[in-house]
């Protein structure tokens, strides 16, 4: 069994699904998904979790995003993306009038952004997109998001250049709509890229065909960043084999099971570990008082 994340470098053209059932045919595991979806037009770092991994979907997803591409504009579409059908006949565009200190401004901080039709997210237990595709409506609601840092550069004869660090949320084809309507001119997203998630970067990531080579070399698993490695900022907290029986039976650890605790950024949530070094849990303590309780125990 392998227990890890697997930093995937996602090609153009394939949904962030069959990327992830690729790679789990690859590794040959039998639990594999992804910690934030890419459509099928972008490319970059997909976050694929295996095995207890799997499990860390909630604790991923509010991680920071950075992304780069091209919004064309001059007219927008039906998807907010290259992919749909445009909505306007074309606009004229002079790039050259544009303030993009201004607009970077306008677009940065704080905001609320409405999700596009065609997305997955979800309305009564189904997600827009095949509300959209029926030409059906459904209510859709602005959502609280922050772009933290936003960078744009003209790209002739139609297009702007980006780059963007936003909470997780961000739909960045929503962003790229909502410029082209603050221009006038309309706009939709051409070309994105992940780069980063949370602390992990493109340049650690590996394409579908590198993760066959090693595959069939037999060293795919030296691809994958270990479970034990993951989550740096909950302190590591090791224990005794007393304490090591109560945590895998989902049983409050108390003083006299912890050997040593190494202190990390999240003071309300912890590793735990055995001596040996397999981790074994992750656990919260409640205020007050000098009890861990287990609130995910991973199986041997």
């Amino acid at each position: 069994m392998i227990h890890g994340l697997l930093p995937c470098d996602k090609e153009r053209g394939i949904s962030s699904f069959a990327t992830v059932e690729k790679a789990r045919r690859l590794l040959h595991v039998k639990k594999a998904g992804h910690f934030g979806t890419l459509d099928p037009m972008a490319t970059g770092l997909l976050l694929i979790g295996l095995g207890h991994v799997t499990k860390f979907f909630d604790l991923f997803l509010k991680k920071e995003k950075t992304y780069s591409g091209v919004i064309r504009l001059g007219y927008a579409t039906t998807t907010f993306d290259q992919e749909g059908e445009p909505t306007c006949e074309p606009r004229p565009v002079a790039l050259e009038r544009i303030d993009l200190a201004a607009l970077e401004k306008r677009f940065s901080g704080p905001q609320e952004q409405l999700p596009p039709r065609y997305s997955a997210k979800k309305y009564r237990g189904e997600p827009l997109y095949a509300y959209a595709r029926r030409g059906e409506e459904a209510p859709i609601k602005t959502q609280q998001i922050v772009v933290h840092e936003f960078h744009l550069e003209p790209r002739p004869p139609d297009s702007l250049f980006f780059r963007i660090r936003s909470s997780s949320g961000t739909y960045i084809r929503s962003l790229a709509n909502d410029i082209g309507e603050f221009l006038g001119t309309g706009g939709h997203l051409a070309e994105l890229v992940r780069e980063r998630v949370g602390e992990y970067t493109l340049d650690q990531a590996h394409s579908l065909p590198a993760i066959a080579a090693a595959a069939a070399a037999g060293q795919a698993e030296q691809l994958v960043i270990p479970i034990e490695s993951l989550l740096p900022e909950f302190a590591k907290v090791i224990v005794s084999p007393g304490g090591r029986r109560a945590v895998t039976q989902g049983m409050d650890l108390k003083p006299g099971d912890i050997l040593k605790i190494y202190p990390s950024t999240d003071p309300a949530r912890f590793r735990i570990f055995d001596e040996t070094g397999k981790l074994l849990a992750l656990a919260t303590r409640e205020p007050g008082r000098p009890v861990f309780r287990p609130l995910m125990v991973f199986p041997e």
